[in-house]
């Protein structure tokens, strides 16, 4: 936690060992059993940050080499969680030097002030490091839950008022169903024969009328989907799902024997079969365990996340088999690479990971560097064509500041998506965006968010999605921004301040009102008109959203055919319950659904299998500079392909030119945006009628 065994791991940073001394005494004074280290030297400071967990830094603002902002972005660099004080001679200093990023500014001698910020510095740093905790605990119970749940043999499902709200794999084959939607709500009465419906009701009655009755059991003739009929046991126990209250059922059919071949199921579940590897699932738990230790200040690690370089146009030259056997060999050479203690995955079709066990960033540039000339060196000839690979790598630091697996490999897939924009076969490190001014501080950015939202200050932008091969409407996508003094911000700087704060269901609302008055104007004139708009995690994850909107709709003489909304596809995957039940209700209401920068790279036809959306908003990053890319060309071809098999409309954003236009056009993307068709306007000005790209 904050302080091990009770001692505060301080970090002094002078170049006077008499103010430190008197730093210290001060602390110890104040009942701390204080154990601390003093440099004056930017890279011994870096160096102990790495190697070392700290509870409290504190620094002097005179160093010429050390300025707090230094010290500051260099914690932030790192991942560390470690509240940094300034001590300073100049009380004018205070302002600019809270700028910088500092947690407080203590002028030197203020001996009290010292005692009570140090006290509550660590109060809070002890109660962010207990949060984390159980933030991980929490979420490693629920994987554990479900992961049993969905491995288990036994078929259990989970029911409110006798309609099912959850069922696992097991529940859904016994029964004869292919996906979770086609029992959602449906009433497990339906899955009994009729002659022994009565029996049912009576032994569930019995068991729900008892909050504390013990799990009860009955017998009775089920029906699979086709009609066919089989004897089962089904049990009922006491449950909570999300904090309800519901009933868990289990059902075990007489008739079927199980074998043990568990052994062989892990092995399944945790290696590749192509390539050796671990598998994404496996490499994933090897991944959150690298972010616990991290978490427990045990050790940091890095993760490696490798993209195979230009590999659709390698598939579709040498074909899929050939394409396999490439990946099995590069598999063969990234484990012949691989040192004591690196874990290696494959992560998606041509992504591998590799967890590094090191802090030491020259250590770790140097073993992606070394993956990075494996993979360049690797040629190989099929069918009289030579197959020359090369990869992009992105470094992302696995530290007590990353969350969670999937947030290290969010970090490490921007980085190496930063290195094939570069034009690949390079390495990128993930930095996180280093503080600058006032305004990137938190309490600001709340203030100003707070007030844009009680003052009206945030505004609304239209930019028109337009017709390519899809049927003719006209669609709007909402762009939200700030008005901050006699500048316009845009959504993209100041969105994740409001995400840290937890403030983006009441900006998604904002948006919502504002869009529907003015759509309501609009469409006396344009009935046809209809929007899109984002909708953030938080929103999704809002109990009540849905009957707010629906409320808001009819105040506006408007229905859900309205609108069209839209989140990301890393969004909508990491909260897939909450992603398809936000789909369902929207739908019930006549909304659309989209997802937004989709097909990044990592297993996108999972997205279409599993969630049922109308709209596809192809990566921007692929349709940017596609003119002179044929790697993006190709995945925009397959994403487009992939689409129209699944019968979902693709809209292609940020197209720029006339070039990529034309390309979109003959790849068959149903509609585009950007700023070559309209720039984004305050205004619903744009002509469809005339419209002629």
């Amino acid at each position: 936690m904050a302080r091990a065994e009770g001692i505060l791991r301080l970090l002094i940073v002078d170049d006077s060992l008499t103010e430190a001394d008197a730093v210290i005494n001060t602390l110890r004074s104040a009942g701390h059993a204080v154990r601390a280290g003093r440099e004056d030297d930017f890279d011994a400071v870096e160096k102990c940050l790495a190697k070392q967990s700290w509870d409290l830094l504190i620094c002097r603002d005179h160093l010429p080499a050390l300025a707090p902002i230094e010290i500051v972005n260099l914690i932030k660099h790192l991942g560390k969680d470690l509240p940094c004080v300034v001590i300073t001679d100049d009380k004018n200093a205070e302002k600019e030097l809270f700028r910088s990023g500092v947690q407080d500014v203590i002028l030197k001698g203020d001996v009290e002030r010292l005692k009570f910020v140090a006290e509550r510095e660590l109060d809070n740093l002890f109660m962010r490091r207990l949060g984390r905790r159980n933030e991980r605990a929490l979420r490693e119970s629920e994987k554990r839950s479900r992961a049993l749940l969905e491995s288990s043999r036994d078929a259990v499902a989970y029911m409110h008022e006798g309609m099912h709200i959850y069922v696992n794999r097991a529940y859904l084959t016994l029964f004869g169903y292919q996906d979770q939607e086609d029992v959602d709500g449906l009433p497990i009465l339906d899955l009994i024969d009729s002659e022994d419906h009565a029996k049912f009701k009576m032994v569930f009655r019995q068991f729900t009328e008892q909050a504390d009755a013990k799990p009860a059991t009955v017998t009775v003739q089920c029906l699979k989907s086709g009609g066919y009929a089989f004897v089962a046991d089904i049990e009922f126990s006491h449950a909570q799902v999300e904090g309800e209250d519901c009933t868990q059922v289990v059902v075990r059919d007489r008739n079927v024997a199980v074998s043990d071949d568990n052994e062989q199921l892990k092995r399944v579940r945790d290696f590749d079969s192509l390539t050796g590897l671990y598998s994404r699932t496996r490499f994933v738990d090897e991944l959150q365990f690298a972010v616990n230790q991290a978490a427990e200040n045990q050790s940091d690690s890095a993760l490696l996340y490798m993209v195979l370089d230009n590999f659709q146009q390698i598939k579709e030259m040498v074909g899929l088999a050939t394409s396999d056997s490439v990946i099995k060999s590069v598999g063969e050479l990234l484990l012949n690479m691989a040192e004591e203690g690196e874990k290696l995955g494959r992560y998606g079709d041509q992504i591998f990971t590799i967890v590094i066990p090191s802090v030491e960033e020259s250590y770790v540039n140097d073993r992606a560097q070394a993956y990075l000339k494996t993979i360049d060196e690797f040629v190989s000839h099929a069918n009289g064509k030579i197959i020359d690979l090369h990869c992009s790598i992105g470094i992302a630091r696995i530290s007590e500041n990353v969350a969670s697996a999937q947030t290290a490999l969010e970090n490490a897939d921007k980085a190496c998506t930063q290195a094939q924009h570069a034009g690949g076969n390079q390495v990128a490190r993930f930095k996180e965006k280093l503080l600058q001014t006032e305004v990137d501080d938190l309490s600001v950015w709340q203030s100003i968010l707070q007030n844009a939202l009680s003052k009206d200050l945030f505004s609304l932008h239209f930019q028109p999605i337009v017709g390519l091969h899809g049927p003719q409407q006209e669609l709007y996508d909402v762009l939200l921004r700030l008005q901050d003094s006699d500048k316009t911000i845009r959504a993209e700087e100041f969105i994740q301040h409001a995400i840290k704060l937890q403030m983006m269901t009441e900006v998604d609302k904002w948006v919502i009102r504002t869009a529907l008055k003015k759509l309501s104007e609009h469409r006396k004139i344009h009935p046809k008109t209809r929007f899109f708009i984002k909708l953030s995690e938080q929103t999704l994850r809002e109990k009540d959203y849905v009957n707010w909107l629906s409320a808001t709709l009819s105040a506006h003489n408007l229905t859900g055919q309205a609108l069209i909304f839209e989140i990301s596809e890393t969004a909508a995957l990491e909260n897939l319950e909450d992603t398809k039940n936000t789909i369902a209700k929207l739908k019930a209401i006549g909304c659309e659904f989209g997802l937004e920068h989709f097909g990044s790279g990592i297993d996108f036809s999972q997205s279409l299998s599993v969630l049922d959306v109308d709209y596809l908003k192809i990566n921007g990053n692929f349709v940017e500079n596609m003119a002179n890319d044929a790697e993006n060309q190709a995945a925009i071809k397959a994403i487009v392909e992939m689409a129209k098999q699944a019968g979902k409309r693709t809209i292609a954003e940020f197209v720029s030119d006339a070039v990529s236009m034309a390309l979109l056009w003959r790849l068959g993307a149903d509609y585009a945006q950007g700023f070559y068709i309209h720039k984004p306007s305050d205004q619903l000005d744009y002509n469809f009628e005339e419209e002629d790209l």
